[in-house]
């Protein structure tokens, strides 16, 4: 495996977090996406001579993601609980509106 490929997952995955932290979903999933590229290439051909570092690298990056998942399900939550509660302001405005129409 490529050393300098693995220093550049774990700097994609670090960047990865650092958007995610700054609420900046797709340039998470864009990093995300240059990182799989990354990996790939690192691990073609000789993935099971993996060495213990390696691994331990690997499992690093496998509980940013499970992290980063966890929260980007948080997040998409407060976004739809946000959502709601601005539709059922536009319903109470709509309601007050017609009633002093009407009075």
């Amino acid at each position: 495996m490529d050393q300098r490929l693995l220093a550049t997952a774990l700097e994609l995955t670090a960047a990865m977090t650092a958007a995610a932290d700054a609420g900046a979903w797709e340039a998470a999933a864009e990093l995300a996406g240059q990182r799989h590229a990354c990996l790939e290439t690192a691990l073609a051909g000789d993935a099971w001579r993996l060495q213990p570092p390696v691994i331990d690298a690997l499992r690093s990056m496998l509980a940013a993601d499970q992290a980063l998942a966890a929260r980007a399900t948080c997040a998409r939550r407060e976004t739809a609980a946000a959502l709601h509660a601005l539709h059922g302001g536009r319903r109470m405005q709509g309601a007050y509106g017609a009633q002093a129409a009407a009075g």
